[in-house]
């Protein structure tokens, strides 16, 4: 699919950059808005099942220190990849929501952008080398994205 057939809102400029909304979204569709250039992709809240259901599965009890072996629900974390490596998965997220944000640099242990004003969370994105923010409600919904890095979703969208 070509960025021209997308059907898409009207790309909103702001003082952090740019915006746009891309309508019937899935994983695979939005990892074209990714730039290869730019090293890291961070995937927050991810949930490796989407049904709240009861699965048998290990998880670690204590990092090192022990395992699960039973019941779990609701498994949520958070990833940090390549974009590359996460280019060559995205199918594998398309029944999933996402949010992501890709950035020049890992994102700091200490960085929890839930903690943070909504109304700062992109001057310290930028100030930690974020260039993109996707956010996905739930696969083939409409989907934001914002661009922190000046004209990049025009060049994109509008050629």
């Amino acid at each position: 699919m070509s960025f021209m057939s997308l059907q898409h809102s009207e790309i909103i400029k702001t003082n952090d950059g740019e915006t746009v909304f891309i309508y019937r979204a899935f994983c695979s569709l939005l990892a074209q808005f990714l730039d290869s250039n730019i090293e890291w992709v961070w995937i927050l809240g991810h949930r490796p099942n989407r049904v709240s259901e009861w699965k048998q599965t290990v998880v670690p009890l204590n990092m090192g220190q022990g395992q699960f072996s039973g019941l779990v629900r609701d498994c949520s974390y958070d990833l940090q990849m390549t974009t590359i490596n996460f280019i060559e998965r995205a199918k594998e997220f398309d029944d999933h929501h996402l949010v992501l944000i890709q950035s020049r640099k890992r994102m700091p242990d200490s960085l929890r952008l839930e903690m943070i004003d909504e109304a700062k969370q992109n001057q310290v994105l930028s100030q930690n080398g974020a260039t993109l923010r996707i956010y996905l409600p739930h696969a083939y919904e409409t989907a934001m994205i914002q661009s922190f890095v000046p004209n990049y979703l025009t060049k994109i969208l509008l050629g």
